[in-house]
Order: C-alpha cells, then structure tokens, then sequence
C-alpha cells in the first residue's frame, strides 16, 4: 500500500494544534480537490475530491470513518472509495517539542531514476494547479510542536497495480499540501 509521511514543526500549542485538527469540518476543505463534505455522523462522513492528472480528471467519493480519537495527540481515520476501487488510512500525529526535541527523519529511500522520474511528474503537475509547495517559514519563534501526517492508498480492480505504482508520487504533494495549510492556518491564528 502506497504511504506518504510529511512532518512540519508548528508555531503552536499541542492544544491549539488538536482544537483544529479534532474537528474535520476545519480541514477537510483543505484537501487538495476538494469538492464537498458530508458528516454522516460524530465518526463518519462521505468527502468528494476531484483529482486532475494532467489532462485526465476524475471525482471521487470516498467514506471516511474515524478510527481513533486520542486527544489531544491523534486522530486517525479509513477511507473507502465509494465509486472507485481505493482504500486507505491516515493519522494526524501531534507531539509536543518539548518532550521530543529531535525527531528522527523518516530513512531515505533509495528510488530509482523512473520512480524519481515519476515523483518530478506529479510534483510538477500539482504545482501547476495548486502552486509551489512551501515550507515552514523562518519566524522568530520557535515551534511548539510537531504536526506529522501519515496517509496510506491502494487502488484495488484489475488496473490497482498500475495505479498504486503512481499512487504514492501523485498523493506526496497532496499530504503536504494539507499539512501546511494547516500548519499555516493554525499559525495564523496564534499569531493574531
């Protein structure tokens, strides 16, 4: 199953951090393609993504269900293509600075020139539509925690092979992308 890990210092509380991040109607519109959101109930709620893949497009709706809830540390949740083949999971993980100092960078994977070939593609394609990718910036203050956003997706059917070999490089700019608006947000308003 294809998995991203994205990791982003946040100039914020723990607590301030998890007031966001709990409530799913706060970041959801932040998924890249989002179209809309249903909450069905306290754990479960029907998401509807557009996806655009140079001149391919397709809407996908997904059922997400809330696996975990460990406040104010993470959240977990599943997905499940409601019109396609895809499955998944994900995890907001929020730790204190304080306590983890020096958190240890996921190991490097060694890729291949087409594997680095294909991340390039997608990377420049989400880009295109969404802009550059940015980082923390600098800011006087050090960060208070760490943000870190896990997400797994496997394309099932005849072609989920195919599919989960660019499924990883099409979601890593994805998952960035929402960890960093909502890093961005949440520093914003402590800011403020």
């Amino acid at each position: 199953m294809p998995e991203v890990r994205y990791q982003r210092p946040v100039n914020a509380s723990v607590e301030e951090i998890w007031a966001f991040v709990q409530d799913m109607n706060n970041w959801a519109p932040m998924m890249t393609g989002y179209q809309s959101h249903e909450v069905k109930t306290e754990r479960e709620s029907v998401w509807t993504l557009k996806g655009d893949v140079g001149i391919l497009s397709r809407v996908v709706e997904m059922g997400i269900t809330i696996t975990e809830w460990s406040g104010p540390s993470r959240v977990s949740f599943a997905l499940k293509g409601i019109n396609e083949m895809v499955s998944g999971d994900g995890t907001f993980e929020i730790l204190p600075l304080t306590e983890n100092p020096a958190l240890p960078e996921p190991a490097a994977e060694k890729r291949g020139f087409f594997s680095r070939l294909i991340r390039w593609f997608f990377r420049t394609l989400f880009q295109k539509k969404y802009g550059r990718l940015e980082g923390p910036s600098e800011s006087d203050s050090p960060a208070k925690a760490e943000l870190i956003f896990t997400w797994r997706m496997e394309a099932g059917g005849p072609t989920g092979p195919l599919v989960n070999a660019m499924l990883g490089p099409a979601i890593e700019p994805a998952a960035q992308h929402l960890a960093e608006q909502i890093a961005q947000h949440i520093e914003g308003k402590s800011r403020g």
